[in-house]
């Protein structure tokens, strides 16, 4: 109820390279990922828990350069992780898709660089449990090809330990739908209850 019952949601990010970056002459400092969250009837809490992280985002970068993941570290944030793990196989970790990391998952998330659905999908955390799965939750619509190709240059592998080199996460900002238009997104402003 808080975010409206206008679908799909959209979160856009404002980023910021820093002059490490190999291309960074060439390119500058701007970038921006907007990402398309799946439809909230196949995993609800991973979708508010999201919103919530983007709605009192503060802090937080690209720290993780690994061959099938980007991973994004969110510092100063209330939500602290998922009550629980949620999967929906009607969602599954593609390439371009955006899922929770660690455990218990979040608020740490990451786009899937290739496709993830065994790395990530059901059965892949536990030999003991064959059904959990890190939360997939949505898919990088714009910048998927530029934005997300450039943070894969960044001078380093796994986690990367030297703050100059992350990419800065300036801001999150939520999108809905503008009316009856598929295609027309607005910023979302927070009612006044």
């Amino acid at each position: 109820a808080r975010y409206g019952k206008l679908e799909p949601y959209r979160v856009r990010l404002v980023l910021e390279f820093q002059d490490t970056i190999p291309d960074f002459a060439e390119n500058g400092p701007d970038g921006e990922i907007v990402i398309e969250l799946a439809p909230s009837n196949l995993v609800p809490h991973s979708i508010f828990s999201f919103l919530e992280i983007a709605r009192h985002w503060k802090k937080g970068a690209f720290h993780r350069i690994a061959g099938h993941v980007l991973q994004v570290m969110v510092n100063k944030n209330p939500v602290k992780h998922l009550a629980f793990q949620e999967y929906s196989p009607q969602f599954p970790h593609k390439k371009g898709t955006v899922g929770y990391a660690g455990r218990p998952s979040g608020p740490a998330w990451y786009v899937s660089t290739q496709d993830n659905s065994r790395n990530h999908g059901p059965g892949s955390q536990q030999d003991h449990n064959p059904h959990e799965a890190d939360s997939c939750f949505g898919k990088v619509v714009v910048g998927f090809d530029d934005v997300v190709q450039r943070i894969k240059k960044v001078d380093g592998k796994e986690f990367i330990s030297d703050a100059k080199k992350h990419v800065l996460i300036k801001s999150m900002q939520i999108l809905v739908p503008a009316g009856n238009s598929e295609n027309e997104f607005v910023e979302w402003i927070e009612p006044l209850f």
